[in-house]
């Protein structure tokens, strides 16, 4: 695998991907950093098989993203808790799409930006987030 081809064809989509699922550019940068580790650490494995690298790191990707919603999610309850509230500024172009899309558990917010900012088929989407179609 050429990975440094890799990171520069996949890099910015990769960042918008997660961008779109964390309304975040900063979390989405470190989401993609962390994501391109993984997928390095994984390749250099010795049983390591991987078919489709630019795939596996879109799963890796939707997954990192997951884990910092329900982090994200348990952050905000605690904060709540001490009385601290805590808002995300979006920028405009953003943030009537991210109000929509917040509304959305984050299986069905994955879906609709696979679909239709990813371009992506139903079959891809459902092997993305590891889901049947």
């Amino acid at each position: 695998m050429d990975f440094d081809g890799l990171y520069r064809a996949e890099y910015e989509p990769m960042v918008r991907l997660a961008r779109l699922l964390t309304g975040s550019l900063a979390i989405a940068e470190e989401v993609v950093q962390e994501s391109f580790v993984a997928l390095h650490r994984k390749a250099n494995e010795e049983s390591s098989d991987i078919l489709n690298p630019g795939g596996y790191l879109r799963r890796i990707v939707v997954n990192n993203c997951h884990s910092r919603q329900r982090r994200s999610a348990t952050e905000r309850k605690k904060l709540e808790q001490i009385g601290v509230d805590e808002e995300v500024v979006l920028p405009p172009e953003l943030d009537e799409t991210w109000r929509s899309l917040e509304r959305l558990n984050p299986k069905q917010r994955t879906a609709l930006v696979l679909r239709f900012y990813e371009d992506m088929s139903v079959r891809d989407i459902a092997e993305a987030m590891n889901v049947r179609e």
